[in-house]
C-alpha cells in the first residue's frame, strides 16, 4: 500500500491563537499516528510563495492521510486556526513503504 504524507507550508500571524491550534491538531493526530518526516528547522524558498513553516507526515496511506484532515477532530482544530495563520496543505501519494 503507498503511503500517504500531508504536507504544510505556514505563516503564523497570531501565536497565542496558532498555539492552541497546534495543541488541537496534535490531539486529534493521535489516534492516525502519524510518522514526522520533517519539522521547520532550516529551508530554502527556491519558487513560489515563502511560507515560515513546514512539516511533512508520513502516514500509511493516501486514503488515512485524507481521513485525518477531514476528520471532526482535526476539522475543529482547523478553525482554530483561521486568522492565525495563513498556509498551503496538501495530501500527497508516495511509493509503497
Amino acid at each position: 500500500m503507498n503511503k500517504g504524507y500531508l504536507i504544510a507550508h505556514v505563516t503564523v500571524s497570531d501565536p497565542v491563537a496558532y498555539s492552541e491550534y497546534a495543541r488541537a491538531a496534535g490531539e486529534a493526530m493521535q489516534e492516525f499516528n502519524p510518522k514526522i518526516i520533517a519539522w521547520s528547522g532550516q529551508y530554502e524558498n527556491l519558487e513560489g510563495e515563502s511560507h515560515e513553516r513546514h512539516v511533512v507526515f508520513e502516514f500509511a496511506s493516501f486514503d488515512e492521510a485524507r481521513r485525518f484532515y477531514k476528520s471532526p477532530g482535526y476539522q475543529a482544530a482547523r478553525l482554530l486556526r483561521a486568522g492565525a495563520a495563513t498556509g498551503t496543505f496538501v495530501l500527497v501519494e508516495g511509493p509503497e513503504g
